[in-house]
């Protein structure tokens, strides 16, 4: 967070500095008549103040994010177009070819709105992008603490001291292979079948828990646990016939 603050501020530190440098050179060049003049300045103004904005928010959001997105690359490369757009306009129309007034104002203004619209449609498939791996990671979220209870039953069971330890650990190992071959991104309309995955693998963790403090076996434990992991198998293949209907 504090890094971030002084990027924020090194950035703010930039800007003030470009535009103030930027006043005085156009007052200091006084190339053309004050209107074109001023219509020059305030869409170089506009522009830098465009770049200040969008740096603040890429900033922003790579803090919530891994990796840069590739839409923020493309609107900066977009908007560094705009900006020698901006900068070739003032140079050609008003320096050099001293364009009647309302022309060129009126030009610099298209550009001015171009850029608008062109930024905002980068925005919002920003946003949905962004949305949309949220949704991702969330839908698979749910499969990952599937994997993870089952792991942790796993590492319970390679502890166990007992000649029938093989037998346990070759249900668990049938089992997670079936979860490695599933579709790890889930769906909201799967909210009921995921629950009870959960609950299977909540009852199979205890019941092989229990498996290890027992000082005898049930003459039918195999019987129970291979149950077990056979409910949970069938589960997991409803989950992905159901997810595949989905899509």
């Amino acid at each position: 967070m504090e890094k971030s603050r002084s990027y924020a501020g090194l950035i703010t530190g930039i800007y003030i500095a470009v535009l103030a440098g930027t006043v005085i050179s156009f007052f200091t060049l006084g190339l053309s008549e004050p209107m074109r003049f001023m219509v020059s300045l305030l869409a170089v103004c506009i522009a830098e103040t465009v770049v200040y904005g969008y740096a603040l928010m890429w900033l922003r959001s790579a803090r919530k994010a891994s990796r840069t997105s590739p839409v923020w690359i493309s609107g900066a490369i977009f908007l560094a177009l705009y900006v020698a757009s901006v900068l070739a306009l003032a140079i050609m129309l008003d320096w050099i070819l001293e364009l009647y007034l309302l022309w060129y104002a009126g030009i610099q203004l298209v550009v001015l709105l171009a850029a608008a619209t062109v930024l905002a449609a980068v925005g919002v498939h920003g946003l949905n992008a962004a949305s949309g791996e949220r949704k991702a990671q969330d839908g698979a979220r749910h499969l990952s603490a599937h994997r993870q209870e089952l792991q942790e039953i796993s590492m319970i069971a390679r502890s166990w001291q007992h000649p029938e330890a093989g037998r346990l650990a070759s249900l668990l190992d049938e089992l997670t292979e079936k979860f490695r071959y599933s579709d790890p991104v889930s769906r909201p309309g799967l909210s009921a079948t995921e629950d009870i995955l959960r609950q299977q693998l909540s009852l199979l963790h205890d019941h092989v828990a229990l498996l290890l403090v027992l000082k005898e076996l049930p003459a039918d434990w195999d019987v129970e646990t291979e149950e077990l992991t056979t409910s949970i198998a069938s589960t997991l293949a409803r989950r992905n016939l159901e997810l595949a209907a989905l899509k």
